[in-house]
């Protein structure tokens, strides 16, 4: 699977097969187990993913070891190469490339094997791309950059998603291997307006004359002379990209449905099932995001509550090094937050399990994948319950894409070390559903969202009024839906009526020690923008600014005769119906990103504490973990995971120490029964405490899953 750009060489060594390997760890009682797990098609109920991404040479193995090896290793769903840039079956389609070291059809005897050994099968159709020889015939099908140049990597050329081979030829490719296999699903690199390549060079829009006839057509515009939002044809182009792949994915949708109807299409952004990806990105800037995977978890549940998701863990740790392995701790790492935050299990590998070099990771993930499997029952159904929502925008652009990236981040950063369970609030959502979408929720926290619809304001006015908390950073609401600056806040129930000019908040701090907040540390800094505000008349300030003083030369770090502190507020508050609103008008999110100051969390924590009803749950003992919450409908068991990220160091992560003396408080005034599911462990609980019932928790390895089912 390739990279999702969102607003996204091989070897032909054969090594020893893996059945016996796995045959040897599961024990027979395992292997059984195993093989009873997958006795049902994709995608009903719990499912796990193996997924090998085949090289052209890979057809000399034998298919039913392929199939055998996933279903030992505890997966329940093939996901395999079909067809697109190289055909694995004998396809009729002169320009699709046959694969040229196949004998026979290897796609049929794949799909045979894996549904005799009760494996559904995704079919991956990869119409992204095409070899050479398409080009030669047909260059007006593919991406030009901006000097003209064909776009073009490794002898693959892109796919112009208003060419010929995204509108006509790629769809024949997937109707013929639709109608060819009896697929249990269907996966495909669809066409997009891809800027990067496999190295990560941006090679800007494309301006083939497809696009610029369909663009002119459209709006009767010509192409952005430059890329991004500076350019007055940008945003029309951002919407010319979403309405012409729009329409290409309903005729794919369509095309689907009528020729394989009991198939499930699995898209990142349209289908049935969703699917994403989490990989390593060696040039990005270090460190790497820890947080990846429960971030595309959290957002994809959150913008398409119905639909199960998955997003793979990659093998490989970047693309210029397939057969580099990505490490066993980071995998799991990544699947722990996937389980703790709704997700599904997904391995994305390159060739297949029996000839992976590295064969480190391989036994202790596939232990993973069958302990999922002996508790399939506890994980049916679960949905999301946190009371605390991080509320994603819909919009790509709100004023500074990086400064977004940063408040947001940094937002989901100090939530998770809060030990604050929470989900995402979907904009999009919002405005289809209105207050709906935010029904569950206690604190709603809005990181420097600064474009805001109509229909967006009125639902979270509405979500404060009936008894909510919302918390906004920096310049939230200050736009309208299409990015336009308002005369006036967006939220009548915000303290700040209107944004004013913006200044540089160098140096300047906030004084903790009288504000009426039950806060640990005494000076809060503040650094980067601050946005001077027409404050409501009804609201307060509740954490006043210090006196400003001169921090160089130490000798005079002080508050010289007759300094005041500044009049601008530092925090404000409004009641507003039952509930409140918190807007703090720079941005302690981003701060907390970048710097990690306890003082900044502490204000986040401090302020729900003081405006929301009392969490769900606690945990308290010391270790770096995150805490999920989730609930399973048809029994009402609730299931918490607690994540190890003591492994963490910068953009390493290692086996984690296990963690003791952790103690989990739950809110409720009785409790049936509380398993630690990776342990085994009954736990007994507790004496009440402030109305919390507590257990004491076993030593947490890389993770731990606990079920609390309600008393009789």
């Amino acid at each position: 699977m390739d990279r999702i750009d969102l607003p996204a060489t091989r070897r032909t060594v054969v090594k020893a097969a893996l059945g016996s390997t796995f045959a040897v760890a599961l024990g027979a009682d395992g292997a059984a187990r195993a093989a009873a797990s997958t006795s049902r098609a994709f995608p009903h109920g719990e499912y796990r993913i193996v997924q090998t991404n085949l090289r052209a040479t890979d057809v000399a193995q034998d298919p039913v070891r392929i199939a055998r090896d996933v279903r030992d290793f505890g997966a329940t769903t093939l996901l395999s190469s079909v067809g697109g840039i190289v055909a694995f079956y004998p396809t009729k389609l002169p320009l699709q490339y046959r694969n040229p070291a196949m004998k026979g059809d290897f796609t049929g005897r794949m799909v045979d094997a894996a549904h005799k050994l009760g494996l559904g099968f995704i079919g991956r159709f990869d119409l992204s791309k095409a070899l050479r020889p398409v080009f030669d015939v047909h260059p007006d099908w593919f991406m030009r950059n901006r000097d003209g140049s064909p776009r073009e990597y490794a002898g693959t050329y892109q796919a112009c998603p208003n060419g010929g081979w995204a509108q006509d030829y790629g769809l024949r490719i997937l109707e013929e291997g639709l109608r060819r296999y009896p697929l249990d699903g269907v996966f495909f690199n669809m066409v997009g307006y891809t800027r990067t390549d496999y190295a990560n060079v941006d090679h800007g829009i494309c301006i083939c004359q497809n696009c610029q006839a369909a663009f002119r057509q459209m709006y009767g515009l010509d192409l952005p002379k430059t890329d991004g939002p500076t350019d007055p044809n940008w945003q029309p182009y951002t919407q010319f990209q979403s309405r012409t792949l729009g329409d290409l994915a309903k005729r794919t949708i369509g095309l689907v449905r009528k020729a394989r109807p009991d198939a499930a299409l699995m898209d990142f952004f349209a289908g049935d099932v969703a699917r994403g990806e989490v990989q390593r990105r060696v040039d990005s800037p270090a460190p790497e995001w820890p947080f990846a995977m429960g971030e595309q978890v959290r957002w994809a549940t959150a913008a398409w509550p119905t639909r199960p998701f998955s997003a793979t863990s990659a093998a490989q740790i970047d693309y210029p090094w397939r057969e580099a392995s990505e490490s066993t701790a980071r995998h799991m790492l990544r699947f722990a937050q996937a389980l703790g935050t709704g997700g599904k299990l997904d391995l994305y590998l390159i060739g297949t399990l029996a000839d992976q070099e590295d064969r480190s990771w391989l036994q202790p993930i596939s232990e993973l994948f069958r302990w999922h499997a002996t508790n399939e029952a506890a994980y049916a159904g679960l949905r999301p319950s946190a009371r605390v929502g991080l509320y994603s925008a819909a919009y790509a652009f709100t004023g500074g894409a990086i400064q977004l990236l940063d408040a947001r981040r940094g937002a989901y950063h100090l939530l998770v070390d809060a030990r604050r369970p929470f989900s995402n609030v979907d904009a999009s959502q919002v405005m289809a559903k209105g207050i709906s979408a935010l029904d569950g929720f206690d604190v709603i926290i809005m990181a420097d969202v600064q474009r805001l619809s109509d229909e967006e304001a009125r639902a979270l006015d509405a979500f404060v009024e009936r008894g909510g908390l919302l918390i906004a950073t920096g310049k939230t609401g200050a736009k309208d839906g299409k990015g336009k600056p308002r005369s006036l806040q967006a939220l009548a129930s915000s303290p700040v009526e209107a944004f004013l000019d913006d200044r540089e908040g160098r140096g300047w701090s906030l004084d903790a020690r009288d504000a009426p907040l039950k806060m640990e540390g005494g000076r809060i800094p503040v650094d980067g923008p601050y946005h001077a505000t027409r404050v409501r008349l009804v609201a307060r300030d509740l954490v006043p600014f210090a006196p400003d003083h001169p921090f160089g030369p130490p000798e005079l770090a002080y508050p010289q005769p007759g300094t005041v502190p500044r009049k601008d507020p530092g925090v404000l508050a409004m009641t507003f119906g039952k509930g409140t609103v918190v807007h703090i008008p720079w941005q302690p999110d981003a701060l907390y990103q970048r710097d990690g100051l306890d003082v900044h969390r502490f204000l986040f924590d401090a302020l729900i504490e003081r405006f929301a009803p009392p969490a769900p749950v606690r945990l308290t003992g010391t270790g770096a973990v995150e805490v999920t919450l989730q609930r399973q409908l048809e029994t009402g068991a609730t299931m918490i995971h607690v994540i190890n990220y003591a492994g963490q160091r910068d953009s390493s992560y290692v086996t984690p120490p296990e963690l003791h003396g952790l103690r989990l408080g739950i809110r409720a005034e009785s409790i049936g029964q509380a398993v630690a599911l990776r342990s085994g462990q009954k736990l007994e609980p507790g004496p009440q405490k402030d109305g919390y019932v507590w257990f004491d928790l076993p030593p947490i390895g890389y993770f731990e899953a606990i079920r609390v089912t309600p008393s009789a």
